[in-house]
């Protein structure tokens, strides 16, 4: 069955309401600045990331809103941006909401499957890199010289980053962001699915 969620967008109090359609087959966002330009839209087949994350406006001396930001790469290199901006706490709620339901949609539409995907080849021992890492039958490379095997291999996951480390040296590590860094999320589910099979993930993280 072919199910869509479609949202209406409205980056500012500014702003006109723009239509979001995330669907099984197409991505698609009234980006435009005139109406009568067609929506940017992307083929499912060819979204290839996404990042996803909060950032804060700071007034004088405090915080004074917030703005939640989430973008989509095509194969191509083509980026959608998403902007929903709160001041002074105005419809921060229902934004919020709004965003919650947006980043479900895109994980359950297009980027589980791609997480699938990359799972599917470390089945069949075959290597991929993500994010600069290697993913390997034997672990995870951080450069051409630091591999952490998956018995040595720890993680963190925070409310902005998620981190990989090695557990008998914490001093090897890297930190990935949602906001900043593309497919973070992916490399979250890819190793923690991996440690899960191999029954190294820790019950409490």
């Amino acid at each position: 069955m072919n199910s869509s969620t479609i949202l209406l967008i409205k980056s500012s109090v500014f702003d006109r309401d723009r239509e979001l359609i995330v669907d099984n087959a197409f991505l698609s966002f009234d980006n435009k600045d005139r109406i009568a330009v067609p929506p940017t839209t992307f083929l499912k087949e060819d979204i290839t990331a996404f990042r996803y994350g909060v950032k804060w406006i700071k007034g004088y001396s405090f915080v004074i809103g917030r703005i939640y930001c989430v973008d989509i790469k095509s194969s191509s290199g083509e980026v959608i941006k998403i902007r929903l901006k709160s001041i002074y706490g105005v419809n921060r709620t229902r934004l919020h909401e709004k965003y919650a339901i947006l980043i479900n949609a895109l994980y359950d539409t297009y980027f589980d499957g791609i997480t699938g995907h990359y799972l599917q080849q470390f089945s069949e021992s075959v290597d991929f890199q993500l994010l600069g890492i290697a993913f390997r039958q034997d672990g995870i490379l951080l450069d051409k010289n630091r591999l952490i095997k998956w018995e040595d291999l720890g993680t963190r996951s925070y409310s902005t980053y998620y981190t990989v480390f090695s557990k008998s040296d914490p001093n090897i590590y890297k930190a990935f962001e949602y906001l900043n860094d593309w497919n973070t999320g992916i490399i979250y589910s890819v190793s923690r699915e991996i440690l899960k099979s191999k029954n190294l993930l820790p019950e409490v993280v």
